[in-house]
């Protein structure tokens, strides 16, 4: 009887301190970030990392602060392995932080751009990863450079069996090599990133048009996106899959299902035509929203209904968390929605938010004074009629660079007041070239998202909305 309770109580003591174990590696820890970047002296640098790998939701992880020195300490708490960025000048460099470790980074050289460059369209940031200073031969973001050489290093050596003579073989021999030098870890993220960067080899075979390739990628295993390999491998497999699903020759069928926002119909048509398991078929549902929403196939408001439906669905928490995130993302600056408040300051260093203007039609105008489009649309503003003058308040902005221009702009006497605005505030409104407008109602929604300059008929179509806003008012009071 008492070897019996003596069996019992170790059970019950296994469990327990398995169980507490388990608590503290899903607790969050420190992860501490320090070292010297003289030539960054007094930048402050946000790293951030994805709350989701679809809707790319930017969630901060820490703030670092480059002292007069180049000195920076800075700290975060994470419960798990992350991989995280910062965007600064010319560069967005990543890291991969573990919990409860310390990095000390080394910064990239220094290469400035200028804020119009980096806020252009066709700009595309340089990619690089922080170098660690005294790292450890088992740190994950070496072991992961490590990798990527020796990968590069097979790819060429089978490049042509691969790429041009589709070998079977040779993408064996080029997995088998990598299995041999990387066999050894006990990183448990280090082997979920080489899993999925390894199938890039086998995806060239047939483009991951193979049913046993999905399954043994997807469905097999259990994807996390948030491990960049697998997000990528993810992306070229699924990448605007309901418009390729949709040019299929029977593809009018899922066509309708998409357009009547039926989400039962299509994770129903993913589980019988694709013999997908429900993650699968959920991940890409996602996926394929985000996608879908630019392209103009598809209706912008069955897109968004399905991302209601998901969210009033059984679906796990975490996808409706990412559906929730999305709709925020695809409405974000959308005609009717809240506009977002930022901080304006005039030329005496007065400032005041943005919401604090309401009452009347607001037409923000980012813009450039010294820039001469610019200027031929702030002098179009002066011959604006009577009407126009009543009912819309102005607001030209301009950046900090153009704040010592004041004595310009009070000669021009251009309508309506100027304001200086910082970086965060342009891209707030995502502002890419200047000129650029938005109309935001008296109650402080977008009207016009964004709204045409002045020289591009923004009065003739003020005009146009006043108009229909009557004669929905006169509608509506005849009912």
């Amino acid at each position: 009887m008492n070897l019996k309770k003596m069996k019992l109580k170790t059970l019950l003591l296994f469990f327990v301190v398995a169980l507490s174990l388990q608590v503290i590696a899903q607790s969050p820890q420190s992860v501490i970030i320090t070292g010297t970047a003289p030539d960054y002296r007094n930048y402050e640098i946000q790293l951030y990392r994805y709350a989701d790998a679809i809707s790319k939701t930017k969630k901060l992880v820490s703030t670092i602060n480059i002292d007069a020195e180049g000195y920076f300490h800075s700290t975060a708490k994470l419960s798990a392995t992350t991989y995280c960025f910062a965007d600064f000048d010319a560069y967005r460099a990543f890291i991969y932080l573990e919990p409860g470790k310390e990095y000390e980074l080394v910064f990239p050289p220094l290469k400035q751009i200028p804020a119009s460059q980096k806020r252009n369209p066709f700009f595309q940031a340089e990619e690089t990863a922080f170098a660690l200073k005294n790292s450890s031969a088992d740190d994950l973001n070496r072991q992961i450079q490590q990798f990527e050489l020796a990968y590069l290093k097979e790819e060429s050596r089978y490049f042509n069996q691969i790429f041009n003579l589709q070998s079977k073989a040779a993408v064996d021999s080029l997995k088998a090599n990598l299995s041999k030098q990387f066999s050894q870890s006990n990183n448990t993220y280090f082997n979920q990133y080489l899993f999925y960067r390894t199938a890039f080899a086998e995806y060239a075979l047939h483009q991951g048009q193979s049913e046993s390739f999905v399954r043994n990628y997807f469905i097999g295993h259990q994807p996390d996106l948030l491990i960049p390999s697998c997000h990528r491998l993810f992306h070229q497999l699924f990448n605007d899959y309901f418009t390729f699903e949709s040019n299929q020759i029977r593809g009018t069928e899922f066509k309708r299902l998409v357009a009547r926002a039926d989400l039962n119909g299509i994770e129903a048509y993913f589980a019988n035509k694709k013999q997908w398991n429900t993650n699968l078929s959920q991940l890409v549902i996602l996926q394929s929203i985000h996608d879908a929403y630019s392209q103009g196939q598809f209706s912008q408001g069955s897109l968004l209904r399905l991302l209601d439906t998901i969210g009033a669905s059984t679906w796990p928490t975490d996808k409706k968390q990412i559906a929730k995130r999305l709709k925020e993302r695809l409405t974000y600056l959308k005609a009717g929605s809240d506009a977002p408040t930022i901080k304006l300051t005039d030329f005496s260093g007065v400032s005041q938010p943005l919401s604090s203007f309401k009452g009347k039609y607001i037409y923000l105008n980012f813009t450039r004074v010294a820039n001469p489009i610019c200027r031929q649309h702030l002098d179009q503003l002066k011959q604006a009629g009577d009407l126009l003058k009543q009912q819309v308040q102005i607001l030209n902005l301009i950046l900090p660079e153009e704040a010592s221009k004041k004595e310009l702009i009070l000669q021009q006497n251009w309508p309506g007041e100027f304001f200086i605005i910082d970086e965060q505030a342009a891209d707030t409104y995502r502002v890419t070239t200047l000129p650029m407008a938005y109309l935001i109602d008296p109650s402080g929604k977008l009207a016009m998202s964004p709204a045409p300059n002045p020289l591009d008929g923004f009065e003739q179509q003020f005009l146009n909305l006043l108009k229909q806003n009557r004669l929905n008012e006169l509608r509506q009071q005849g009912k």
